[in-house]
Parts: structure tokens; C-alpha cells; sequence
């Protein structure tokens, strides 16, 4: 699954959160693992973001497959950063539908659940975490975004 950041330059991941920037909390890259446990024959799906926080704002990019990888799905974030939280928007290169995120930081987890729908895209399968828990992933070889552009605060 690769992807290509909309709207933000890119560099090679550290697959570390930014210590330069300690205040950015959502910098770096969070995955999950979506398996079908009755059949463990299948290769598992699952949903991973790459994240870049300056201020208040945060871009990055996202990249799905269901299980056994018969959808995939990779599209572009934008956001706002409220301390722990983020309210992101999530647009699916699928189908083009924009889905509203609510995205918390607890310990070195990325908390990602659905809150809303900002445009209904086309009648299309996106394949998009609703409700999971993603964790920080310190192997990932995506590309992390040096920053958003324009640069807004």
C-alpha cells in the first residue's frame, strides 16, 4: 500500500514522533490490522496513516485494504489540533467521500472514530477506519510529510 501526500512535501519516515517538535503529538505514522480470525488463510487488511502537525494544523495521508485485499483504498487528511485531539477531514481517493474524524492521542496510540460525513462521494466502498485503535508504527517505510502547505496558524 503506498500512497502519495496531497498537498504536503514529503521526506523519509524516522518512524518516530518528531522530538524536535514536541508539541507536535501527531507527527509520525499509526497503523491497524484488520484479520478475519475464521479464516486465517486470508492475509489481513488493515488501515495505516501518516501524519505531520504544525500548530494547530495537520496534514498527511492514509492508505486501506480490506481482508485478503480485495479493496484498497488511499486518499489525503487535513485537520485541526485541539491538545490531545485532532478533527480531521478524510478524503477517499476511492470514492471521493469526505469523512469527518475525531482523532485522540492516549499514550502512544492514535484513537480514530468516525463522527460524521462531510461530503457523500460516489456509491463506492471506502475503506476507512471507523472506529480503531491505531498504533504507533515504528517499522513503517512510508513517507512522513515535512510539512502542510499553505502553511496556516
Amino acid at each position: 500500500m503506498t500512497t502519495a501526500a496531497t498537498g504536503c512535501a514529503a521526506r523519509p519516515s524516522t518512524g518516530h514522533i518528531d522530538t524536535l517538535n514536541a508539541q507536535a503529538r501527531f507527527s509520525g505514522s499509526w497503523s491497524v490490522q484488520w484479520c478475519d480470525q475464521s479464516r486465517p488463510a486470508l492475509d489481513c487488511g488493515g488501515f495505516a496513516v501518516t501524519l505531520v502537525q504544525q500548530g494547530h494544523r495537520v496534514c498527511g495521508d492514509f492508505s486501506g485494504a480490506l481482508v485478503n485485499l480485495r479493496q484498497v483504498d488511499e486518499g489525503a487528511i487535513a485537520g485541526i489540533v485541539d491538545g490531545e485531539v485532532a478533527m480531521l477531514e478524510v478524503t477517499s481517493g476511492r470514492s471521493e467521500t469526505i469523512m469527518r474524524i475525531r482523532a485522540t492521542r492516549v499514550g502512544r496510540d492514535l484513537h480514530w472514530t468516525q463522527v460524521g460525513v462531510t461530503q457523500q462521494g460516489a456509491s463506492d466502498i471506502d475503506v476507512i477506519a471507523l472506529d480503531d485503535v491505531l498504533q504507533l508504527d515504528a517499522r513503517t517505510n512510508r513517507r512522513v510529510p515535512e510539512r502542510c502547505t499553505p502553511q496556516v496558524d
